[in-house]
């Protein structure tokens, strides 16, 4: 009992430390541009700034590691690793030889060195775009350029500029690849959007994870879906509001008909919202806020129903309406690095709501096993519906109350 009360505690904290803005973040673009120049490859490439210093050792904040060009300052009760501007400076070489060291580029199969011409460090929060060619070369100046708010190094980004002599884009098969980040679980929410310049004309192509990219041999239809599912797989898992109404979902179903049809139209309503949402007008400052507030309040009234047995009010029409707001959460991911410049095919789309419907199948396998577990091992004085409603209701009135808070600035501005 201790052990599981145990467990309990770190899921609130888990949920509770979560950002209030649980959709709308996840995936943290890497932006590759390759062109010709004189007779070389040029490379221009935009990445989270930690991708390039933490090594494989890094155990998170909370172990107090040392990292290459910060100063790591402790309070009470956090500690924060500022930049040294004048370290980057001084080490410039060492900060060239990491970015090196994490990069492997090879002509026809041949190992290449290569120059790293120009750095940019920047606060991400103020970032310049890089979407385009023309808007990714305005961001150098010079070998080395750091804004003066790129403070905290988890907050900060990296923009370089790499040569790869006597190439060829037409002629030479250039091949791209990295492992930067492969130990870390943000690793699935880096997405690579990659464009390559040659005979007038520009192709793109994105992919999730680590980096293996060849300028000639573009990845097969079976890859792109394979790919696809498993963005859609991984980031239901990490969508904590989408699991806990999940959960209300299977916990307020009479039977396996009735589960399945509550399942049905949920994925039905955030399928629309998934192919259709980036359609749609966003451009106010209030949507994503709204969104995220929306989601909260279904997980909320949901809870109320199934804690107050009321689970008849449940039906498919409401359920759909639902799927369509929770929808909104995930094509933003898809809108998101759109502005990045991502070109977004209808097999990824497909293959990604795949995705997010094995995750949901999977949830609701995980929370049958469970539950009978549980019953087995352990005897409740009320139905276990009652606990996992609290549970959901706690948690979302955490989340209604933290997600309003950007909607209130808004209204005041």
């Amino acid at each position: 009992m201790k052990t599981t009360f145990a467990l309990f505690l770190i899921l609130i904290n888990s949920l509770l430390s979560s950002e209030a803005n649980a959709h709308f973040s996840h995936f943290e673009p890497r932006i590759i541009h390759l062109y010709e120049e004189d007779q070389d490859t040029v490379i221009l490439m935009r990445m989270p700034l930690p991708l390039v210093l933490l090594d494989d050792s890094w155990k998170g904040i909370d172990s107090k590691q040392e990292i290459p060009f910060t100063q790591r300052v402790s309070t009470a009760d956090s500690v924060e690793y500022l930049l040294s501007h004048d370290a980057i400076r001084e080490n410039l070489a060492g900060l060239r030889s990491l970015i090196s060291s994490g990069y492997s580029i090879r002509k026809n199969g041949q190992n290449q060195n290569y120059r790293v011409e120009a750095i940019n460090i920047f606060n991400s929060d103020s970032r310049k775009p890089f979407s385009s060619l023309d808007t990714a070369r305005s961001n150098f100046n010079g070998d080395i350029s750091i804004s003066a708010d790129s403070r905290s190094l988890f907050d900060a980004g990296l923009d370089i500029r790499l040569r790869l002599p006597d190439t060829s884009l037409i002629n030479d098969e250039i091949t791209i690849s990295s492992i930067l980040g492969d130990k870390f679980n943000a690793i699935n929410r880096l997405a690579n959007i990659i464009n390559i310049y040659r005979d007038g004309e520009k192709t793109s192509e994105t992919t999730v994870g680590i980096l293996d990219y060849s300028s000639t041999r573009q990845p097969s239809l079976a890859i792109r879906l394979i790919n696809g599912f498993n963005s859609g797989f991984s980031h239901i898992l990490i969508g904590t509001d989408h699991i806990l109404f999940i959960l209300l979902l299977f916990f307020s179903a009479t039977g396996f008909i009735r589960l399945l049809s509550l399942a049905t139209a949920f994925t039905l309503g955030h399928s629309f919202s998934l192919l259709f949402g980036n359609n749609l007008a966003m451009s106010s400052p209030a949507f994503t806020p709204g969104i995220e507030l929306l989601i909260a309040l279904t997980i909320s009234v949901t809870a109320l129903l199934l804690l107050f047995r009321k689970t008849q009010h449940i039906g498919t029409t409401p359920i759909l309406i639902i799927g369509v707001i929770h929808g909104f959460g995930f094509s933003f991911v898809f809108n998101e690095l759109a502005q990045e410049g991502s070109q977004t095919r209808l097999s990824n789309l497909f293959a990604f709501n795949v995705g997010i419907e094995a995750g949901q199948l999977f949830i609701y396998s995980l929370a049958f096993l469970i539950t009978v577990l549980i019953k087995k091992q352990l005897t409740f004085a009320k139905p276990m519906h009652y606990y996992v409603s609290l549970f959901a209701l706690a948690i979302s009135a955490y989340w209604v109350v933290t997600r309003s808070i950007p909607l209130i600035e808004y209204i005041q501005i």
